[in-house]
């Protein structure tokens, strides 16, 4: 758990200072996101296992989705303007 701690402060301190660009961002979102519902697909497998309800952790797990669609989407419309700045000699084919 520490070094969990340890990494977010890192990255807020990165975040801060300016080393981390737009793009580095949302791919941390994007990142943390697919950890994030790859552990609540996980929470209701073990809830279902138990025979308990999965109802509210399938709700959270929707949401999570919805988020992540918002992460990709941002990530998406970054990539496409940075690909437009590049020189046609900087694109890839």
């Amino acid at each position: 758990m520490a070094n969990f701690w340890y990494a977010s402060a890192q990255r807020a301190y990165h975040a801060l200072m300016g080393a981390e660009t737009d793009l580095e961002m949302v791919e941390r979102h994007v990142s943390r996101g697919e950890a994030i519902i790859a552990g609540q697909r996980s929470v209701i497998e073990q809830l279902f296992a138990r025979g308990s309800s999965t109802t509210d952790a399938e709700h959270l797990l929707m949401l999570f989705l919805e988020i992540q669609l918002q992460h990709v989407a941002h990530r998406d419309r970054l990539t496409a303007e940075l690909g437009e700045r590049r020189l046609p000699s900087e694109k890839k084919p």
